[in-house]
């Protein structure tokens, strides 16, 4: 799975904030299955398996769909039986999603 030039440029802005991620490794974990893409026509998340947490390391685009994003991921997570999703992000998120607890600048939500 390849990033096409849309989804880039909703990550480009994410991926230079904290540690710098680059088109090819994002569609090199894709490739491999170590990453997984959830978007829709205005925002793409980009998770990862991290010691048995799904994390959220890179996302972009409108607020709004990213919500709704986040919505199919909590899905996702409690299909693959993940106790929690992570976000690695600005703590605007915070603000933004409800159910996730400030841990410095990384955000967890318990799955039920």
């Amino acid at each position: 799975m390849f990033i096409t030039d849309k989804i880039w440029k909703l990550l480009e802005p994410a991926s230079a904030i904290g540690d710098t991620i680059t088109r090819e490794e994002i569609e090199q974990g894709l490739k491999i299955g170590m990453y997984k893409m959830f978007n829709n026509e205005d925002s793409v998340a980009i998770t990862a398996d991290h010691r048995g947490v799904l994390r959220i390391g890179i996302a972009g685009g409108n607020i709004n769909s990213l919500i709704k994003i986040e919505k199919d991921i909590i899905k996702y997570a409690k299909e693959k039986k993940y106790k929690c999703v992570d976000i690695l992000g600005r703590i605007g998120w915070e603000k933004s999603l409800k159910g996730y607890k400030r841990k410095a600048v990384l955000l967890r939500k318990e799955i039920a």
